[in-house]
């Protein structure tokens, strides 16, 4: 297994209207669900910071990460996909447990 849980990944993500686009996400899904059934979900990273969905994002920083963003950035909290482990491009680094532990409670605030 390449990739894990908490690891920041490029992917080609779905955009509703705009087909796909590269962008950074984190693997929000557990090693066991990869294993046993062959896919990843994932939460969106954007530097895009829109005001009308500022309530599902939660703010990244670099002390939050293993290695540095190009841009500010937000983990879009609403916005999760699933992809096989091929479909994903590269591994950037991973966010710090506390950090990834947070970001889990918003995408559950943020869709349920």
């Amino acid at each position: 297994m390449k990739y894990h849980q908490r690891d920041v990944v490029e992917i080609d993500f779905p955009i509703q209207g705009e087909g796909y686009k590269v962008h950074p996400a984190i693997i929000v899904s557990n090693d066991e669900l990869q294993m046993n059934e062959g896919f990843v979900y994932l939460v969106m990273i954007s530097s895009k910071d829109f005001a009308y969905s500022r309530q599902y994002s939660y703010p990244l920083t670099d002390d939050m990460l293993t290695f540095k963003m190009e841009k500010p950035s937000f983990v879009k909290c609403q916005l999760v996909a699933a992809d096989v482990e091929s479909g994903l491009i590269r591994r950037l680094g991973s966010i710090k447990e506390q950090f990834f532990n947070e970001i889990i409670d918003k995408v559950i605030e943020s869709i349920f």
